[in-house]
């Protein structure tokens, strides 16, 4: 059995394992445009911000493909073709395949905005984006990071810990606006201006401002914002959003919506190709519509999932779960599911200490706990996430005594003396 893996990063990897496992004697190849080791994408502000050196951002060791029996191709493939089951690589050669998995990922995506073919315009999705931005950072004093999402907070994160100011400019009217919810951000705000940050929400940048540095060649040197302030900087950091990589089965009857459309066992429209990762649209836990989840986790099961079926070995998708975790000015902040309900629809507990950094916001829906948000105290989270995923009947009262003190799995019936008591699940 030839299987063909496109992408190099958590889905792939996953998926590749998975196959070797379940066929010992398969042909596994797996071809990247990344041409090095697998490696966490999670980790690259870290790095970035010298936190942690490159041999700890990769996930596997230097033998990694010998040993596991996989041909890999550092080339980028052009396109897929569903009828001859092969694919067309940028060299012209052409690999065959019996079952295909997509693991394209994503890329980067701003709007077009004057200036940004200057040097010193960056966006940090890859190894090599980090590696590129920590080489010119010795000559940035100030930069403006274009995003206030979870992305544009962690490279936010990476260029202040090189001592750089930092100005985060979001159009949004608060952080994270789909992570997180207004009380929470007025924490996170409060804690990084406190620590040298700047915050600018419902501002966008109009023009990137730039002149010709020691070499003639023009560079970045401010930004001009839609409030009419000029921001003199020296780097920007476009990190707005994504688009799942899915060009490469444009005009085939592969079906795509915002990514590759797939079914619960990660497999496309069309038999034998299947998708997984940041490019797949799958099942979602809580909506009834498929959804593109980009995230790491996300990425591992339906790899997983895509791996098995690709075997034959039959697994189900169970769907994703909007989950968000971070540590901003070290304190800690996990979210998951649904923040906010239509009005009237369902029950929001909230308990809120700002001078503490501690809040939590636990959003129920017929009974069941469908979001939750926890910043500073986070012990437990994953308790209240397992909630989440499993659809159960909450009690009303524990949830509430849970908004603020530790979160404690109590079991399926939690006793006491005299009979039960709070109990989290009924």
């Amino acid at each position: 059995m030839r299987y063909l893996i496109i992408g190099n990063s958590a889905a792939g990897i996953f998926a590749a394992e998975t196959i070797r496992g379940l066929d010992p004697s398969g042909q596994i190849t797996m071809i990247s445009k990344e041409n090095c080791l697998p490696y966490s994408r999670c980790l690259t502000s870290y790095f970035l911000g010298k936190e942690i050196p490159e041999e700890r951002i990769y996930i596997r060791n230097k033998g990694y493909y010998s040993e596991t029996g996989i041909n890999f191709i550092g080339q980028n493939v052009e396109r897929v073709n569903p009828e001859s089951k092969s694919v067309l690589l940028e060299s012209g050669e052409k690999v065959g395949y019996d079952k295909l998995l997509v693991a394209t990922g994503a890329s980067p995506f701003s709007p077009p905005l004057e200036g940004s073919d200057m040097e010193g315009v960056f966006q940090l999705r890859t190894l090599a984006d980090a590696k590129a931005m920590a080489e010119f950072a010795p000559n940035v004093k100030t930069a403006v990071v274009m995003g206030a999402g979870l992305v544009g907070l962690k490279g936010a994160h990476g260029l202040h810990e090189l001592g750089i100011k930092v100005v985060v400019v979001g159009s949004a009217p608060y952080l994270m606006r789909y992570s997180i919810d207004p009380e929470s951000s007025g924490i996170l705000i409060r804690l990084l201006e406190k620590n040298g940050y700047r915050i600018l929400l419902n501002t966008k940048a109009e023009k990137i401002l730039g002149e010709k540095n020691s070499e003639g060649r023009m560079s970045v040197s401010g930004v001009v914002l839609n409030s009419g302030e000029q921001i003199s900087c020296q780097m920007i950091l476009k990190a707005i959003g994504v688009r799942p990589n899915v060009q490469l089965v444009a005009d085939t009857e592969v079906l795509v919506n915002k990514g590759i459309i797939v079914d619960r066992e990660m497999q496309t429209s069309v038999k034998d190709i299947y998708a997984a990762g940041d490019v797949a649209e799958a099942d979602s836990i809580l909506q009834d519509e498929k959804s593109v989840s980009a995230l790491w986790p996300t990425a591992t099961e339906q790899g997983i999932i895509a791996g098995c079926n690709m075997t034959g070995v039959n697994r189900s998708y169970r769907g994703s779960l909007a989950l968000n975790s971070a540590v901003i000015c070290g304190v800690g902040l996990i979210s998951a599911g649904v923040m906010n309900l239509p009005p009237g629809e369902g029950i929001v507990l909230r308990a809120v200490e700002p001078e503490k950094n501690f809040y939590r916001k636990f959003v129920i829906k017929d009974g069941r706990l469908v979001g939750m948000i926890m910043v500073g105290r986070i012990e437990g989270a994953g308790v209240l996430c397992g909630l989440i995923r499993k659809g159960a009947k909450v009690d009303i009262n524990y949830l509430n005594y849970l908004l603020t003190n530790p979160v404690k799995y109590q079991g399926y019936l939690p006793m006491s003396k005299g009979g039960p008591q709070y109990g989290l699940l009924r």
